[in-house]
């Protein structure tokens, strides 16, 4: 999908939100045991549909729609819309046994490979993020979450931050689809060898049908070649 994350980069969060006044009390300990328990507890969406809009720009400048449709480790992704342009005929491409990468339990730091550090309140919309910045426990990996902010509502991260070295960065947003909590933005920085290199992803119209046709997950053909026209 992105490729700064599939090479193994971080993701970056512009900003998180704006702070609240001191005074705002919250016991850290009581938010990171809650935060756990929920995560632990949550049940995320093995049938769905997506889209997401894929920005590039710095090193290359691109834009891309794509549909995605999965079950389980099956996916279909179709590249609907490059540069502005919508496709006649998608590209497919089809994947089995592919993770998904913005799963929350996949992007949900825990207690036992990091030190929640409180970094205090903030106002996000109606209510209230908890903040925390993370230090790792164990020695320190090329990839490592830094911070994530924890939702005061349903106690789900709504924010993680992450870096895969000085020179890479970024972080991941979460909100509410339906009965699901769900990804809803990404983005990633990255120095490379040509100058700094930028993603941005943008998710939206999230589905979640009971089932999807077994056809969804066919090999995709190309179109057969004609035969040369008689001279």
């Amino acid at each position: 999908m992105i490729a700064l994350l599939a090479a193994g980069a971080a993701l970056h969060v512009a900003a998180i939100a704006t702070p609240l006044p001191a005074a705002a009390a919250v016991v850290p300990g009581a938010v990171v045991a809650r935060y756990e328990a929920v995560v632990a507890a949550l049940k995320e969406p093995r049938t769905f549909t997506v889209e997401f809009t894929l920005e590039q720009t710095g090193t290359r400048t691109l834009e891309q729609t794509h549909r995605i449709f999965r079950v389980g480790g099956d996916e279909r992704d179709e590249t609907i819309e490059v540069n502005g342009t919508r496709a006649i005929s998608p590209s497919v491409r089809i994947f089995r046994g592919r993770p998904y990468r913005y799963a929350v339990a996949r992007l949900a730091p825990r207690s036992a490979q990091y030190v929640f550090e409180y970094v205090g309140p903030h106002k996000n919309g109606r209510h209230v993020d908890y903040v925390f910045r993370l230090l790792p426990k164990l020695p320190a990996a090329r990839f490592r979450f830094t911070q994530v902010a924890i939702d005061g509502l349903t106690f789900l991260p709504s924010a993680v931050e992450f870096a895969s070295s000085p020179a890479v960065s970024g972080g991941v947003t979460f909100a509410k689809s339906d009965r699901y909590w769900v990804a809803t933005g990404a983005n990633a920085s990255a120095q490379l060898g040509g100058g700094m290199a930028h993603e941005r992803l943008t998710f939206s119209n999230w589905r979640f049908p009971k089932t999807l046709p077994k056809s969804t997950f066919a090999v995709a053909r190309p179109l057969p070649t004609l035969p040369p026209t008689p001279g």
